[in-house]
Order: structure tokens, then sequence, then C-alpha cells
């Protein structure tokens, strides 16, 4: 939103601005934005009546606070804790058994305090299934989302990576068929210029991913149109090669919360406020 006062958007004291949070329980029923030590201990501790508690962490859009890529931490009324992270157009989401409300207490205040989360090797990573909602597609451009766009948009993103005026595309689709395609521009392969790119289609019982070097922009081009129009993906064959998508979001998520930790700690907990609605 513009300021008159700040016409920069440079605001006084926006480095010592805190995180801000939703507490959710009763079954999904009640959220406060009035987070308090006291009512995550009351809610955690109530957890046969509550039947799982989230803590959300919430950003404006414009906010530009860097800083943990866990946006939410949850505990449920089986013992089970859950972190959850926004990681290349998807949730993921890890998750261990056997927490006691202490336990769980302790993790969730320090999340809340310090934006920290617990040692999470051992515990299990898969994609978040959101409820079923209406299909949606996204088009990123150099970490810019675009508000409206066409198929005409996304094969401009790919023209203008292609001709140096841009680095990186991101496209989605959720729902059926639901995947992305990531395209960024490479260093020269062969005395050529390149791209190297990477799509993901999610689905039962695991997802399908590739990525591939490319120079033959064409065939890429192509591709991305079939991805684009009818959400059609490319065969698994040569160029593409085969990667293991839970292992690399697994590897992703340790390397964002190794990061996350020397943030931390250079910043002296300052954490960061994070997106809403994730979990829907």
């Amino acid at each position: 939103m513009f300021d008159p006062k700040h016409p920069r958007g440079v605001y006084p004291g926006a480095s010592a601005i805190k995180p801000m949070h939703v507490l959710i329980t009763e079954d999904g029923d009640e959220r406060t934005s009035n987070v308090t030590i006291a009512r995550i201990y009351r809610a955690v501790y109530e957890i046969k009546a509550n039947r799982f508690v989230t803590l959300e962490k919430c950003r404006p859009e414009q906010s530009v606070v860097t800083g943990s890529p866990a946006f939410a931490m949850a505990y449920y009324d089986d013992s089970r804790m859950a972190v959850f992270f926004k990681a290349e157009g998807t949730v993921m989401r890890m998750s261990r058994s056997g927490y006691a409300c202490d336990e769980a207490v302790e993790m969730m205040c320090d999340f809340f305090e310090r934006s920290a989360v617990p040692d999470m090797r051992g515990w299990a990573c898969d994609e978040l299934k959101p409820a079923p909602r209406k299909a949606k597609s996204t088009l990123m451009v150099d970490q810019e989302e675009f508000r409206f766009f066409d198929f005409s948009d996304v094969i401009a993103a790919f023209e203008n990576i292609i001709e140096g005026k841009s680095k990186s595309m991101l496209h989605t689709h959720n729902g059926d068929g639901g995947g992305y395609f990531h395209i960024r521009r490479s260093d020269y392969a062969d005395g050529r210029p390149a791209c190297k790119a990477e799509w993901v289609r999610w689905g039962q019982p695991e997802a399908t991913g590739c990525r591939a070097v490319i120079t033959d922009f064409d065939s890429l081009r192509d591709c991305l149109w079939k991805f684009s129009m009818e959400r059609i993906y490319p065969e698994v064959a040569a160029p593409w090669e085969r990667f293991d998508v839970t292992d690399y979001f697994e590897k992703l998520l340790f390397s964002f919360l190794d990061n996350d930790e020397r943030k931390i700690q250079s910043s002296g907990g300052e954490g960061n406020r994070s997106d809403l609605d994730q979990l829907r």
C-alpha cells in the first residue's frame, strides 16, 4: 500500500517488526491472532478437546523480511508433530509421532518466539495434499508473480529467457494433472546457448520429476506449450533424466533449515513472516 510519508516504501522500525501468528484450535473452528505463550500452553494441554493445534506465521504480501521457510507447526491428538514448508510451488510436510504435550509446547513456543524448528532428521517428508479446490495456474518470472496471464504470456516469458531479458520462469498447475515447469538460463553447452529445465507432475502413489539441459529451444517451447494448454507432460525419455522427487524436496528442505539456522544466529532470533492459507 502506498504511504505518502514514506514514498520509497521504507518504514521506521521495519526491521524490528515481529512475525504475526494465528493459533487454530477446536478442530479447526477457532482461530485467533491474539497469540500468547499462555494460549499455546492451554491449547496444547487441551489437545484431546481441540483434536489438533496449529500455529501459523503470516506476513503481508509487501513484506520483504526473510528468514525461516517454515510457515506452520501443528500438534495432533495422536501425539504427532508436523512442520510445514513452502517450496517450489508446493507445500511440504515433515512429521513424526510420539511427542508428549510438554515436548510439543516447547517446540511450539520456540517457533512462536524465535521462528525456530526442531531437529527433523528422521522425520517423514511428504507433499501436503490440500482439500479439492478450483483448478488454478500460476506464472512467476524472476520471482515476480503475474496477477493475470494467458498462454501468450507464458511463451513470451520463455522467449525473454532465450533472449537474455529474464533469468527464470516457474509455471504451475494445481488440481488434476497438477505440477510445475521450471526453466532458467544456463551457461553455454557445447558452444550453444542452453536452458536448464525441470518438470514435476504430482500424483499417486508418487510424483514424477525430470530434468534436462536443453539447447533445442523449439522442442522445449513445444513441451511448454503442451503443459500450459493441455497439462501434457513430456515423455520420460532423452534428453529428460528422471529424479527422485521426494529425496529432492527432503534435501531442499534441509538446505533451507541449515540456511535458516545461520540466519537466526546472525539476526539474534528474528524470524520470517510466512504466507497464510497454504494448509487449506
